[in-house]
């Protein structure tokens, strides 16, 4: 992602549930897909859609991963947009 909100919110709740507990917890966001593109590797906020349907494959159902395109947390694109090219004044 293009931000650090998953790393950020898995501190503090490790945190909150620290202090809770009495004892050190870990918390690691389980709903994470890693993401390759070109030549690098982001991990990303992942939702699971149940499809049904009278087809082959989908009568009892299959799962589908879905990704999103923005943070739901800050807002920000997971995918940073490229540079828009200078444009020269006449």
């Amino acid at each position: 992602m293009n931000c650090n909100c998953i790393k950020e919110l898995e501190q503090k709740l490790a945190k909150h549930y620290s202090e809770q507990l009495g004892v050190a917890a870990q918390v690691e966001c389980q709903d994470v897909a890693l993401i390759l593109t070109g030549n690098s590797m982001a991990r990303r906020l992942k939702n699971a859609f149940q499809v049904t349907a009278q087809s082959k494959g989908f009568i009892k159902g299959k799962t589908i991963p879905v990704t999103g395109s923005y943070c739901p947390f800050c807002g920000k694109a997971v995918v940073p947009k490229p540079a828009e090219p200078a444009t020269e004044a006449a």
